[in-house]
């Protein structure tokens, strides 16, 4: 249960199988790669097999935040010239990065035969994964809102301005009315205070609530802290290199409830991968 007053539960505790978290937000410049590439390395370094999908298409921010320069990306698994294993980078703590470019908008126009092919190159990957995290580009892009949907769940960044909170609550809008149950839980970056967070939460929460009878879970927040910007100039992850900073205590916050105590939970049907590339035919 949430300790914080009047708020609803925070992320439920994931169970013992794989469980895929896009990480998202209704505009860039929220700090969201870097919370989704440290908080994937926190689980790593308490020994989960940790895969993160850069979906981000425009930026590939979270090779640039580790110090890496991929060669292929997914595309060029797509076009059969590489396997899924030879493309992706391996970070500290053995997380894995999966390099996506333009490649998740191109799996729904595959022919059936190489659809089915790389689809199994993609579960391979997911099944070796205790946590399969996403990292969507920012927006409402039909790739971001695919990537998205086709998770689990989602943590919603965002920040305490007006127009990353009108921003964080458009995406949300947009998900909620083709799936009303869809858990999305907010995490506010850069606060002042633990306060200023609460109230950030409870305006969008509020809104939400008013307009599409929505209210998300609460994942946190993370102070505005000197050493994330430092740790991004220096590409360099900050949890690693400021294990003890504001930044990295919040977030640590937000990794052990993701290692909450194990609950049962239902098999998966459908994997990631399969609702990823069923996304563009859903759509025509």
């Amino acid at each position: 249960m949430s300790t914080e007053p009047n708020l609803p539960d925070r992320l439920p505790p994931l169970g013992d199988r794989r469980r895929t978290i896009a990480f998202t937000s209704g505009k860039g410049g929220v700090g969201k790669s870097s919370i989704a590439l440290n908080t994937g390395l926190m689980l790593a370094q308490r020994g989960r097999r940790v895969v993160l999908l850069d979906g981000d298409l425009g930026l590939a921010s979270l090779n640039v935040l580790l110090g890496q320069s991929p060669r292929y990306d997914l595309r060029d698994v797509i076009a059969g010239e590489k396997r899924l294993h030879d493309i992706m980078l391996r970070g500290p703590y053995d997380i894995r990065i999966i390099p996506a470019g333009s490649g998740v908008a191109e799996l729904a126009n595959l022919g059936e035969e190489d659809r089915e092919e790389l689809l199994n190159q993609l579960r391979e990957v997911e099944e070796e994964a205790d946590y399969l995290l996403i990292d969507t580009g920012a927006g409402i892009s039909d790739t971001v809102l695919n990537l998205v949907i086709s998770s689990d769940e989602a943590v919603v960044i965002t920040r305490p301005e007006p127009t990353a909170l009108a921003d964080a609550y458009a995406l949300i809008k947009v998900i909620v009315l083709h799936q009303p149950s869809f858990p999305f839980h907010v995490l506010v970056n850069m606060v002042r205070d633990r306060e200023q967070a609460l109230s950030v939460y409870r305006s969008l929460s509020q809104i939400l609530l008013k307009f599409l009878g929505y209210q998300p879970g609460y994942a946190g927040y993370v102070l505005n802290d000197p050493c994330v910007a430092q740790a991004v100039i220096q590409q360099v992850p900050f949890c690693m290199t400021w294990p003890r900073a504001a930044a990295t205590r919040c977030l640590e916050v937000l990794a052990n409830t993701l290692l909450g105590a194990g609950v049962e939970t239902a098999p998966e049907t459908v994997g990631f991968w399969e609702r990823v590339a069923g996304w563009g035919r859903n759509q025509g």
